[in-house]
């Protein structure tokens, strides 16, 4: 499993894992399904229409079809494969020290971005629109303290509120800690 590979600090402890909300998936499949059935679609319409009004020069070889078809529905549960693959290797990982943000780009290209909570600036989350609203997922943004990707975004984030809440009080938590241990030099508590 994906989480197995991510390597915890000593005494680090996982708060939340979170993947993108189930109907951001289930949109993207229902989409891929319709866009994959609607060659046989055509192909039922076509055979409704009566020989009588067809043009006779279209060739209508049924080995040509049947291949046509066959080659689409291959496409499509390729783009299936490839949308479940992007919903279930990306998720974000809340500890009670960072935030390991795993993208799966493409299948085999995966970006891993760390953040470190009292590195943290701001996070917001947006809520827009009637489904996002009803189903309560949005986009979750934050800031950080650096110069070069210091913004990081993902959509599709089930409860964010409840999230930024959880990353609100675990940088809190943190900051508190670091804090209280005036010994630490500068390179221990960022951990380099």
């Amino acid at each position: 499993m994906l989480l197995d590979k991510l390597s915890l600090e000593p005494g680090e402890a996982i708060l939340k894992v979170v993947r993108k909300h189930w109907l951001v998936i289930t949109l993207e499949l229902a989409g891929i399904v319709f866009a994959g059935l609607l060659p046989l679609l055509l192909l039922a319409a076509w055979l409704q229409i009566p020989a009588s009004l067809l043009i006779t020069n279209v060739p209508t070889d049924g080995s040509l079809i049947t291949f046509g078809i066959a080659t689409w529905l291959l496409l499509s549960t390729f783009s299936g494969f490839m949308v479940w693959t992007h919903y279930y290797l990306d998720l974000w990982v809340i500890t009670d020290r960072r935030i390991i943000s795993v993208e799966q780009v493409h299948f085999f290209n995966r970006n891993v971005a760390i953040f470190r909570l009292e590195r943290l600036q701001d996070i917001e989350f947006k809520i827009s629109g009637l489904v996002q609203t009803f189903f309560n997922f949005g986009t979750l943004s934050a800031q950080t303290a650096g110069h070069t990707e210091a913004n990081f975004k993902s959509t599709g984030m089930p409860n964010p509120d409840q999230l930024q809440n959880i990353i609100q009080s675990a940088m809190d938590a943190r900051l508190t800690t670091l804090n209280n241990r005036p010994h630490l030099s500068t390179t221990e508590i960022i951990g380099e």
